[in-house]
């Protein structure tokens, strides 16, 4: 990434870092949200039924541009211990196709490009103790259907547009 990018991103990080930093001087040099997603992914192939997804997702904001992400799934009402991904603010995070980016000083967007389709998480936040998060899944031209790996049961699926059931954060 050319250094100026690097740069900018740095300096919208430390620009959103300083709004919350104005609500809660202790989080001057760290912020950290909670995100709490669930949806549900309408399998089409190889046979059809409504699955359930849900994680939640610990991100943290650091000095220079660093993030840092702790990613836990929830099944069968109990969360089971996550994975962490760390990196910089728009390079893809260690051990994951996502990345985090600051959009402006109050919008942080997580993106993660796959195949067929990528998959956006947006997160905004007024600068006080409050923030809000959207899930967006958009298929890329061409294709007609969502394509991921089933990692439980080993094997490629096909699915339609997931559907949003929870999504809230809180700013910790």
């Amino acid at each position: 990434m050319r250094r100026s990018v690097k740069r900018h991103l740095a300096l919208a990080a430390m620009a959103c870092l300083t709004v919350l930093g104005t609500a809660r001087p202790a989080l001057a040099r760290e912020v950290r949200f909670r995100l709490s997603l669930a949806w549900t992914v309408p399998e089409i192939e190889p046979r059809e039924r409504i699955r359930p997804a849900s994680r939640t997702i610990t991100v943290i904001l650091g000095k220079g541009g660093a993030v840092k992400e702790e990613v836990s799934r929830n099944r069968g009402g109990r969360q089971r211990a996550g994975r962490v991904h760390e990196g910089a603010l728009g390079d893809e995070l260690d051990g994951s196709p996502a990345r985090w980016k600051v959009l402006n000083e109050t919008t942080l967007l997580r993106l993660k490009a796959e195949r067929t389709h990528t998959f956006a998480i947006w997160l905004r936040t007024d600068g006080a103790r409050s923030c809000s998060v959207t899930l967006e899944w958009r298929l890329k031209p061409g294709f007609t259907a969502y394509e991921a790996w089933a990692r439980r049961r080993d094997i490629a699926i096909r699915y339609n547009q997931p559907t949003v059931q929870q999504a809230t954060c809180e700013v910790l």
